[in-house]
């Protein structure tokens, strides 16, 4: 049996999804045009607005890292709490790590997921943040429909660390912190749960020890459940950018190079086909792999 269940301090700012290389970008691409019929997106890669998320956080419940073991400060508003045991177990449906089910995951509004035409993006890649024992979480790459959710789009490019997002997850069932209990339904819970929810009992807080999970969408709230799940950062390299800027302090980069790129970008933002869109922009993401080759990348 599933249950359905939504989870929602600033974010520390980390390396894993700073930049988008030409190779990440193809990724991406790849994965829009797999799924933007299905969630009535755009396939267009210049339509979306791409940035980095908390989306939750977990602890070491059975001190498997030998770090402490710490948890408690894991355990979210809805007191639910994930360990890195069950994240990082394999799941048969994908043959990875149960974190990266966030690679299939969409964008929603208020957990709006029942319907998938509901989708305002999607999630296209997740990883592991674990090397402060006490601040670890799990961060995902997200693009939104620039069309679709016009005002998320506002607010991500605006004041992007403002906005909260709570992830949305089916679990196989959920385990009692305190006293070990399984609970696969209703008439499972114990007194723990029943009675100091949120509190502590026998030494140990009281949460639910959630067991399998696999996610299924990320949501924009007001309000998280855990209290550090906001957008880290926008990415706006996943154009020319950040990386323009290094190719102009290098040697062997001509202006006209610099120039051409420009220019296509500018073509691409443009014109109102999307065909022409997705030729320029493969135009464009090889003057990029070609740059990068240039510059060693």
């Amino acid at each position: 049996m599933n249950f359905n269940r939504s989870k929602d301090k600033k974010p520390v700012v980390h390396s894993e999804f700073k930049e988008l290389t030409y190779h990440d970008k193809e990724i991406i691409a790849a994965s829009i045009e797999a799924r933007n019929e299905d969630m009535i997106l755009s396939r267009v890669v210049e339509d979306y607005i791409y940035g980095t998320t908390r989306a939750l956080d977990y602890g070491d419940f059975h001190n498997t890292q030998k770090q402490g073991g710490l948890w408690e400060h894991a355990v979210n508003r809805n007191d639910d709490y994930f360990d890195v045991t069950e994240l990082t177990s394999i799941d048969s449906n994908i043959n990875l790590p149960r974190y990266l089910t966030f690679r299939t995951a969409g964008m929603y509004k208020n957990h709006e997921s029942d319907r998938v035409e509901n989708a305002i993006g999607l999630v296209f890649d997740a990883a592991l943040v674990d090397k402060v024992a006490k601040d670890m979480h799990v961060t995902t790459l997200f693009g939104v429909d620039k069309h679709k959710a016009p005002q998320i789009a506002r607010d991500l490019d605006k004041y992007a660390e403002r906005v909260a997002v709570s992830m949305g997850c089916n679990i196989k069932y959920a385990t009692c912190t305190s006293c070990g209990k399984d609970i696969r339904n209703e008439k499972d819970i114990c007194s723990c749960l029943a009675y100091n929810r949120g509190g502590r009992k026998n030494g140990k807080r009281v949460a639910e020890f959630l067991r399998e999970p696999s996610f299924f969408e990320l949501s924009f709230v007001n309000v998280p459940a855990a209290v550090t799940a906001y957008v880290i950062d926008v990415l706006r390299a996943i154009v020319p950018g950040r990386l323009l800027k290094i190719a102009s302090g290098e040697g062997g980069v001509s202006y006209n190079q610099l120039q051409v790129m420009a220019s296509v970008y500018d073509m691409i933002k443009q014109s109102n086909s999307p065909q022409d869109k997705l030729r320029l922009s493969s135009k464009l993401d090889q003057l990029i792999y070609d740059l990068e080759k240039s510059l060693g990348f």
